[in-house]
C-alpha cells in the first residue's frame, strides 16, 4: 500500500464532523473516511487544534446546538481520531501571519502546512477568501472531491 499523503486540517472542519448543521459536512466527512477508513491521508495539524475544539464544543453547547452529554461525546469522538498534533515554528509562524495578513490561530495551520509542503483544508470561509489568491496550499473543504479507493 503506497504511503498516505499529508493533509493539514484546521478546526473548523474538525468540528463540521460532529455539527450535521453546518456547510460542505459531507466533504469535510468525505475527507475524514478517507483518511481513518482507507488511509489515503494522514492529517496533521498545530497543537492549536485541541483547543481551537474544545472552545467550538464549549460554544456549542452554550448555545444549545449540543447538550453536556453530547459534546463530551463529540470531543471522544475527536480525539480517537489521533489527529498527529505538531509544533510550529515560531518564526515561521510569524513570517506567515505578516505575509498573509492573519491572526497568528490562522497562520499556524498555513505555517504548519508550508513547513509539511502539503495542503491546508479549511471551512473556515473568512480564512480561505483572505489568502486563496496568494497561497495555493490553502483548499476550501466545499471542494474535497475524495480519494479514488
Amino acid at each position: 500500500m503506497p504511503e498516505p499523503g499529508l493533509a493539514v486540517v484546521d478546526a473548523s472542519v474538525v468540528l463540521k464532523w460532529q455539527f450535521d448543521d453546518e456547510d460542505c459536512v459531507s466533504q469535510a466527512t468525505a475527507l475524514r473516511d478517507d483518511c481513518y477508513m482507507r488511509g489515503a491521508i494522514k492529517m496533521i495539524a498545530p497543537q492549536l487544534l485541541v483547543y481551537e475544539v474544545v472552545n467550538g464544543i464549549v460554544m456549542a453547547g452554550r448555545r444549545k446546538r449540543l447538550t453536556l452529554d453530547k459534546a463530551t461525546a463529540a470531543m471522544g469522538n475527536i480525539l480517537t481520531l489521533a489527529i498527529e498534533l505538531k509544533e510550529v515554528d515560531p518564526l515561521l509562524l510569524m513570517d506567515v501571519a505578516l505575509k498573509y495578513n492573519l491572526a497568528a490561530y490562522d497562520a499556524a495551520y498555513l505555517a504548519l502546512a508550508e513547513a509539511q509542503e502539503c495542503d491546508l483544508w479549511t471551512g473556515d470561509r473568512t480564512f480561505y477568501q483572505t489568502v486563496k489568491g496568494e497561497s495555493s496550499r490553502v483548499k476550501w473543504i466545499g471542494d474535497y472531491a475524495g480519494k479514488e479507493p
